[in-house]
């Protein structure tokens, strides 16, 4: 078990800027049969999961952050309304939840967020309502992000966000924390049990973290592999705690918890694409080891600074120190010939996505020196991307060429080296 880390003395509050955010924070679960598989594919990019063998899922779909805001308004209120005896007992566990979280984290929370408890309908008509309204507000952004999760893989050509949205959410989301309106949702069938209080715990350190640096940060939309790095430590963050809080538990407790979470049925979570699910999932394992190492160094504190001033690529999450340069290389965005929608980073995490169940070895994106990738509509009207690689040494560029190679013919991609770098064509 954990023990709870107890640095020596508080560094100075760092500062962040706070601004709104296009991204909503999700948890998700994995489990038993579903989760087998998944741990067989995450051990290769990530490590092994939990002992409880689940995975979370956050809704960071694309590196554009998929054009979506958080909900602005009030959410509505359960088709299961929640019983005063239950909402007593809800409480009182959020109490007893916000005093662990702050005792851990050494400050306080600056106000109490409200909880709810609302069965899976409701989660999922709340989240696709507000996903539709921004879409509908966006259509620029949400064309360009549309035709990255399709020209990367991640979509079919023809699906549609809702579509994939009413599948991942409905059979993979436990709970939902809106930054913009402090609303903290928890899925449940009208009771509290284990597997419900350790999504509380995990939303909980969301809002509190919200509070004290900001989870809205327009800036990072930018920038892909910048918007996932901080996403990996947005998540690892709130999964520390949550595993600090379930070391905590009883033995007895510790068992019961792994049989509800035993028992969830994924139902047709995995008819979505494997390595979106896997880009999903890294930001939990990876923010969590990386998230871990820091804090053996530097104590509890190193939360803080990590979500106040996150790392600014997947590369300097996903190594270990020293391992390799993560110096970014400046790469130009390649010119293509069409209508350019989005240019950013893909980054070494969706490289390791991509490339995990054909054939990439934990070689093929490791050296990651940098990249650049222009999602763009052709003279057809197809959507495409072209993305340039550029690795630290020769060696790591065919490494990222071998291994990259089984991805690029199952995907009907193009890959080539063209000097220094790998190119990689593909359209929808």
């Amino acid at each position: 078990m954990s023990e709870r880390p107890s640095p020596d003395a508080e560094p100075a509050a760092t500062e962040a800027e706070v601004s709104p955010f296009s991204l909503w924070f999700l948890r998700g679960v994995l489990v038993v049969a579903a989760a087998v598989v998944l741990a067989f594919a995450v051990q290769a990019i990530v490590s092994l999961l939990d002992d409880d063998m689940r995975a979370d899922l956050p809704t960071t779909m694309t590196p554009t952050d998929l054009g979506i805001d958080e909900a602005a308004g009030p959410v509505e209120a359960g088709a299961s309304e929640t019983s005063t005896d239950e909402q007593a007992e809800l409480d009182a566990f959020v109490d007893e939840a916000i005093a662990f979280i702050e005792e851990t984290r050494r400050r306080d929370f600056l106000e109490r967020p409200e909880v709810e408890l609302v069965d899976v309908d409701t989660m999922t008509r709340i989240v696709l309502d507000d996903l539709e309204s921004e879409l509908a507000g966006d259509p620029e952004g949400s064309a360009a992000s549309l035709a990255f999760a399709r020209s990367v893989g991640f979509f079919g050509p023809d699906d549609e966000f809702l579509d994939v949205y009413e599948v991942f959410v409905s059979e993979g989301v436990l709970g939902v924390y809106f930054p913009s309106s402090d609303r903290l949702l928890v899925r449940s069938n009208g009771e509290l049990t284990l597997s419900a209080k350790a999504t509380v715990v995990h939303e909980l350190v969301h809002a509190f973290d919200d509070q004290h640096f900001g989870l809205d940060r327009p800036e990072l939309s930018a920038d892909g592999d910048g918007a996932w790095a901080f996403t990996a430590a947005v998540e690892g963050s709130a999964t520390v705690i949550e595993d600090l809080w379930r070391d905590s538990l009883s033995a007895a407790d510790q068992a019961e918890l792994a049989a509800e979470e035993a028992a969830f049925e994924v139902g047709d979570i995995f008819s979505l694409d494997f390595g979106f699910l896997l880009y999903q999932t890294a930001v939990y394992d990876y923010g969590n080891t990386w998230l871990n190492r820091r804090i053996a160094e530097e104590g509890i504190f190193a939360v803080d600074d990590a979500v106040a001033n996150p790392p600014v690529s997947s590369e300097a999450v996903i190594e270990a120190p020293g391992t390799v340069d993560i110096a970014i290389i400046d790469v130009s965005f390649p010119h293509v010939d069409g209508e350019v929608l989005w240019q950013g980073s893909g980054g070494q995490a969706l490289i390791e996505a991509i490339t995990s169940l054909v054939g990439g070895t934990p070689d093929t994106a490791s050296g990651w020196g940098g990249d650049a990738l222009s999602v763009y509509r052709d003279s057809d009207g197809r959507e495409c991307l072209r993305w340039d690689i550029v690795m630290d040494t020769p060696r790591d560029l065919d490494e990222l060429d071998e291994g990259i190679a089984g991805w690029v013919a199952e995907a009907a991609a193009d890959g080539k080296i063209i000097g220094d770098r790998l190119r990689i064509d593909r359209c929808a």
